[in-house]
């Protein structure tokens, strides 16, 4: 690991003699719209409400977080991690999700229109009423996530209670 840091120093100061500028996720940023999270362990927080729409959150670490009712729209999740989550009624209309984790994660409730989810895990989820309305859902892995409820994406079917690891 620090041969790589040393490694990348020449070439972030190369970047500033030229007049780059090296992209930093502002990892200590408090929650906002279009906020850059990228790469950002942030388990644990508690930001009930937050409103983070349109934000990069692409490979950040949010697990054990209390994320309820936060919004989520239009996020770029590529790799971001909410396992053990409390996510409930939270909003991920229009979100980018591929390669994310929602293990164990609480999502009822939550508004999941129009999101673009590919080779993504739901294991054990809750999903209880969950609106995926207009989602694609590519290489999703539900194993053991309670469905019951959920309307599904073509908005008219909704999951029979005891649904659990695909819409009954």
């Amino acid at each position: 690991m620090g041969s790589r840091t040393l490694s990348l120093l020449p070439v972030i100061a190369l970047l500033a003699v030229a007049g780059g500028s090296v992209a930093e996720a502002g990892c200590n940023d408090l929650p906002e719209e279009n906020v850059d999270w990228r790469s950002c362990n942030l388990s644990g927080i508690d930001f009930p409400g937050a409103v983070l729409a349109g934000g990069n959150l692409r490979g950040a670490a949010l697990s054990n977080a209390n994320l309820r009712n936060a919004d989520f729209s239009r996020i770029d999740g590529y790799r971001v991690r909410f396992v053990e989550s409390d996510l409930s009624g939270a909003t991920f209309d229009g979100a980018k999700l591929t390669g994310a984790r929602f293990d164990r994660a609480d999502l009822s409730g939550a508004s999941m229109r129009h999101v673009e989810v590919r080779d993504t895990k739901f294991l054990f989820a809750d999903l209880t009423g969950v609106d995926f309305t207009g989602a694609v859902l590519r290489d999703v892995d539900f194993t053991g996530a309670n469905l019951s409820g959920a309307t599904w994406t073509d908005g008219a079917k909704v999951c029979a209670e005891g649904s659990r690891g695909m819409c009954r």
